[in-house]
Protein backbone atom coordinates (compact mmCIF):
# COMPACT_ATOMS: atom_id res chain seq x y z
CA UNK A 1 0.00 0.00 0.00
CA UNK A 2 1.00 3.59 -0.99
CA UNK A 3 2.70 5.26 2.11
CA UNK A 4 -0.37 8.07 3.35
CA UNK A 5 1.11 11.60 5.26
CA UNK A 6 -1.06 13.67 7.24
CA UNK A 7 -3.03 16.49 5.50
CA UNK A 8 -0.73 18.95 7.71
CA UNK A 9 -0.21 22.85 6.51
CA UNK A 10 3.06 23.57 5.10
CA UNK A 11 4.30 27.39 5.72
CA UNK A 12 7.73 27.89 4.10
CA UNK A 13 9.41 30.93 5.40
CA UNK A 14 12.12 33.69 3.23
CA UNK A 15 13.81 36.93 4.12
CA UNK A 16 16.36 38.61 4.86
CA UNK A 17 15.98 39.69 8.37
CA UNK A 18 18.16 37.80 9.96
CA UNK A 19 17.80 35.77 13.68
CA UNK A 20 15.60 38.12 15.20
CA UNK A 21 12.39 38.95 12.96
CA UNK A 22 11.49 35.99 11.68
CA UNK A 23 10.19 34.82 15.03
CA UNK A 24 7.51 37.12 15.33
CA UNK A 25 6.18 36.45 12.09
CA UNK A 26 6.36 32.86 12.97
CA UNK A 27 4.24 33.72 16.26
CA UNK A 28 1.84 35.56 14.67
CA UNK A 29 1.33 32.54 12.97
CA UNK A 30 1.34 29.54 15.52
CA UNK A 31 -1.07 31.84 17.69
CA UNK A 32 -3.88 31.37 14.61
CA UNK A 33 -3.09 27.68 13.72
CA UNK A 34 -2.71 24.96 15.97
CA UNK A 35 -1.20 22.03 13.18
CA UNK A 36 1.60 23.84 10.95
CA UNK A 37 4.72 23.27 9.67
CA UNK A 38 6.99 26.42 9.46
CA UNK A 39 10.44 25.68 7.38
CA UNK A 40 12.97 28.06 6.95
CA UNK A 41 14.08 28.17 3.48
CA UNK A 42 16.63 31.38 4.44
CA UNK A 43 17.01 34.67 6.13
CA UNK A 44 20.44 35.19 5.44
CA UNK A 45 19.68 36.63 2.35
CA UNK A 46 21.44 39.89 1.60
CA UNK A 47 19.94 42.69 2.57
CA UNK A 48 17.13 44.47 0.05
CA UNK A 49 18.99 42.23 -2.56
CA UNK A 50 15.43 41.37 -4.09
CA UNK A 51 16.72 39.20 -7.20
CA UNK A 52 19.25 36.67 -4.65
CA UNK A 53 15.85 36.03 -2.35
CA UNK A 54 14.43 35.27 -5.85
CA UNK A 55 16.60 33.40 -6.83
CA UNK A 56 16.66 31.27 -3.42
CA UNK A 57 12.71 31.13 -3.79
CA UNK A 58 12.63 29.89 -7.06
CA UNK A 59 15.62 27.19 -6.70
CA UNK A 60 13.72 25.64 -3.47
CA UNK A 61 10.32 25.72 -4.25
CA UNK A 62 10.30 22.73 -6.31
CA UNK A 63 10.58 20.42 -3.43
CA UNK A 64 7.61 21.44 -1.34
CA UNK A 65 4.38 19.41 -1.79
CA UNK A 66 1.34 21.10 -3.68
CA UNK A 67 -0.88 23.14 -1.41
CA UNK A 68 2.31 24.77 0.27
CA UNK A 69 2.05 28.34 1.44
CA UNK A 70 5.27 30.41 0.70
CA UNK A 71 5.72 33.49 2.76
CA UNK A 72 9.17 35.11 1.35
CA UNK A 73 9.77 39.06 2.27
CA UNK A 74 12.50 40.87 0.77
CA UNK A 75 10.76 44.39 1.04
CA UNK A 76 13.61 47.48 0.34
CA UNK A 77 9.47 49.29 -0.24
CA UNK A 78 7.89 48.40 2.69
CA UNK A 79 5.89 51.14 4.08
CA UNK A 80 5.53 52.84 0.38
CA UNK A 81 2.83 52.32 -2.02
CA UNK A 82 4.31 49.05 -3.36
CA UNK A 83 1.31 46.41 -2.99
CA UNK A 84 1.23 43.34 -1.04
CA UNK A 85 0.16 40.11 -3.12
CA UNK A 86 -0.41 36.72 -3.86
CA UNK A 87 0.29 34.61 -5.99
CA UNK A 88 -0.91 31.12 -7.01
CA UNK A 89 0.95 28.99 -9.62
CA UNK A 90 1.41 24.82 -9.82
CA UNK A 91 -0.78 24.12 -6.45
CA UNK A 92 1.53 26.36 -4.33
CA UNK A 93 0.62 30.13 -3.29
CA UNK A 94 3.26 32.87 -2.20
CA UNK A 95 2.51 35.65 -0.44
CA UNK A 96 4.65 39.16 0.04
CA UNK A 97 5.65 42.12 -1.74
CA UNK A 98 4.87 42.81 -5.19
CA UNK A 99 8.29 44.11 -6.02
CA UNK A 100 8.89 41.06 -8.31
CA UNK A 101 10.33 38.15 -5.45
CA UNK A 102 7.88 35.98 -6.10
CA UNK A 103 6.98 36.01 -9.83
CA UNK A 104 10.48 33.78 -10.73
CA UNK A 105 9.25 31.23 -8.11
CA UNK A 106 5.47 30.94 -9.27
CA UNK A 107 6.68 30.97 -13.11
CA UNK A 108 9.31 28.11 -12.47
CA UNK A 109 5.93 26.14 -11.21
CA UNK A 110 2.94 26.70 -13.74
CA UNK A 111 1.35 30.09 -15.11
CA UNK A 112 1.22 32.48 -11.97
CA UNK A 113 -2.53 34.06 -10.80
CA UNK A 114 -1.94 37.17 -8.94
CA UNK A 115 -4.17 39.06 -6.13
CA UNK A 116 -3.72 42.39 -4.40
CA UNK A 117 -4.08 41.73 -0.62
CA UNK A 118 -7.23 44.05 -0.40
CA UNK A 119 -7.72 43.34 3.47
CA UNK A 120 -6.89 45.68 6.00
CA UNK A 121 -4.43 44.53 8.77
CA UNK A 122 -2.98 46.52 11.86
CA UNK A 123 0.18 46.94 10.56
CA UNK A 124 3.60 48.87 11.36
CA UNK A 125 5.30 51.17 8.65
CA UNK A 126 8.16 49.20 8.78
CA UNK A 127 7.37 45.41 9.33
CA UNK A 128 4.75 44.23 6.77
CA UNK A 129 6.12 40.92 7.06
CA UNK A 130 4.98 40.58 10.52
CA UNK A 131 1.81 42.29 9.97
CA UNK A 132 0.56 41.91 6.88
CA UNK A 133 2.29 39.01 5.25
CA UNK A 134 2.11 36.49 8.14
CA UNK A 135 -1.45 37.10 8.77
CA UNK A 136 -2.13 36.76 5.23
CA UNK A 137 -0.20 32.99 4.85
CA UNK A 138 -2.26 32.31 8.32
CA UNK A 139 -5.40 32.98 6.72
CA UNK A 140 -5.12 30.94 3.80
CA UNK A 141 -3.34 27.81 5.70
CA UNK A 142 -7.19 28.64 7.31
CA UNK A 143 -8.85 28.00 4.27
CA UNK A 144 -9.77 31.22 3.19
CA UNK A 145 -10.23 30.79 -0.76
CA UNK A 146 -7.46 32.82 -2.98
CA UNK A 147 -10.52 34.79 -4.66
CA UNK A 148 -11.61 36.41 -1.92
CA UNK A 149 -7.91 38.20 -1.22
CA UNK A 150 -8.31 40.76 -4.04
CA UNK A 151 -8.47 42.24 -6.90
CA UNK A 152 -6.57 40.21 -9.81
CA UNK A 153 -3.27 42.67 -10.75
CA UNK A 154 -0.56 42.31 -12.85
CA UNK A 155 3.01 41.81 -10.95
CA UNK A 156 5.75 43.67 -10.80
CA UNK A 157 8.16 41.25 -12.94
CA UNK A 158 11.87 39.94 -12.35
CA UNK A 159 14.21 37.87 -14.27
CA UNK A 160 17.65 37.30 -14.49
CA UNK A 161 18.40 39.07 -17.59
CA UNK A 162 20.56 36.79 -19.99
CA UNK A 163 24.25 36.75 -21.29
CA UNK A 164 25.81 38.20 -23.88
CA UNK A 165 28.44 37.81 -26.40
CA UNK A 166 31.08 40.71 -26.61
CA UNK A 167 34.46 41.28 -28.07
CA UNK A 168 35.51 40.43 -24.47
CA UNK A 169 33.91 37.56 -24.56
CA UNK A 170 30.70 36.36 -22.75
CA UNK A 171 29.22 39.23 -19.96
CA UNK A 172 27.01 37.06 -17.21
CA UNK A 173 25.68 38.47 -13.81
CA UNK A 174 25.90 37.19 -10.54
CA UNK A 175 22.85 36.40 -9.36
CA UNK A 176 23.74 34.34 -5.98
CA UNK A 177 26.38 33.77 -4.01
CA UNK A 178 25.69 30.99 -2.04
CA UNK A 179 27.41 29.83 2.03
CA UNK A 180 30.63 28.61 0.22
CA UNK A 181 31.28 31.61 -1.54
CA UNK A 182 30.21 30.11 -4.82
CA UNK A 183 29.09 32.80 -7.42
CA UNK A 184 25.89 31.56 -9.45
CA UNK A 185 25.53 33.07 -13.00
CA UNK A 186 22.85 33.54 -15.00
CA UNK A 187 23.67 31.01 -17.14
CA UNK A 188 22.30 27.84 -17.75
CA UNK A 189 25.24 26.17 -19.61
CA UNK A 190 29.25 26.24 -19.33
CA UNK A 191 30.31 28.10 -22.34
CA UNK A 192 32.41 25.40 -24.54
CA UNK A 193 36.69 26.32 -24.71
CA UNK A 194 39.13 27.40 -21.86
CA UNK A 195 37.51 30.33 -20.17
CA UNK A 196 38.96 32.70 -17.62
CA UNK A 197 38.03 35.49 -15.17
CA UNK A 198 39.64 38.08 -14.43
CA UNK A 199 42.91 36.71 -15.58
CA UNK A 200 42.44 33.42 -13.70
CA UNK A 201 41.89 30.39 -15.63
CA UNK A 202 38.67 28.42 -14.56
CA UNK A 203 38.59 24.74 -14.85
CA UNK A 204 35.55 23.30 -16.63
CA UNK A 205 34.74 20.24 -14.48
CA UNK A 206 31.48 18.25 -13.25
CA UNK A 207 32.32 17.74 -9.30
CA UNK A 208 34.59 20.45 -7.00
CA UNK A 209 36.92 17.81 -6.50
CA UNK A 210 38.23 17.29 -9.99
CA UNK A 211 39.75 20.83 -9.11
CA UNK A 212 42.91 21.10 -6.95
CA UNK A 213 43.09 23.03 -3.51
CA UNK A 214 42.10 26.31 -4.05
CA UNK A 215 41.84 26.08 -7.96
CA UNK A 216 39.05 28.28 -9.71
CA UNK A 217 36.37 26.23 -11.43
CA UNK A 218 33.25 26.25 -13.48
CA UNK A 219 30.55 23.59 -13.30
CA UNK A 220 26.75 23.39 -13.29
CA UNK A 221 25.42 23.37 -9.96
CA UNK A 222 22.47 21.33 -8.75
CA UNK A 223 20.46 24.56 -9.37
CA UNK A 224 20.87 24.34 -13.18
CA UNK A 225 23.02 27.23 -13.74
CA UNK A 226 26.72 27.85 -13.95
CA UNK A 227 28.58 28.81 -10.90
CA UNK A 228 31.84 29.78 -10.41
CA UNK A 229 33.56 28.20 -7.21
CA UNK A 230 36.88 27.72 -5.88
CA UNK A 231 37.93 23.97 -4.54
CA UNK A 232 38.13 24.22 -0.26
CA UNK A 233 38.15 28.35 -0.65
CA UNK A 234 35.46 31.02 -2.01
CA UNK A 235 35.13 32.24 -5.17
CA UNK A 236 33.21 35.59 -3.81
CA UNK A 237 36.84 36.17 -1.78
CA UNK A 238 38.75 35.25 -4.80
CA UNK A 239 37.24 37.50 -7.21
CA UNK A 240 35.86 39.82 -5.23
CA UNK A 241 32.39 39.82 -6.41
CA UNK A 242 29.16 39.88 -4.77
CA UNK A 243 25.60 39.47 -6.03
CA UNK A 244 24.85 42.00 -9.28
CA UNK A 245 27.72 42.18 -10.39
CA UNK A 246 28.91 41.89 -14.05
CA UNK A 247 31.59 39.67 -14.71
CA UNK A 248 33.31 38.63 -18.25
CA UNK A 249 34.42 35.55 -18.96
CA UNK A 250 37.10 35.34 -21.73
CA UNK A 251 37.59 32.78 -24.22
CA UNK A 252 41.43 31.91 -23.38
CA UNK A 253 44.06 28.80 -24.49
CA UNK A 254 45.08 28.09 -21.30
CA UNK A 255 47.29 24.97 -20.75
CA UNK A 256 47.41 25.93 -16.46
Amino acid sequence: MPTTFPQRKIITLLTDFGSIYPSQMKGVILSRLSDVALVDIAHDIPAQNIRAGAFALMTTVRYFPKGTIHLAVVDPGVGTKRRGIAVQSGGHVFVGPDNGLLIPAARSLGVPKVRMISQKFEASFTFHGRDIFAPMAATLAEGESFENIGPRVDPVELDFGKPHHSDKGIESRVIFVDHFGNLILNLAEVPEGDLKLKDRHLKRVRTYAEAKGIEPLITIGSHGFAEIAVNQGSAADVFGLAPGDLIVLERANCSE
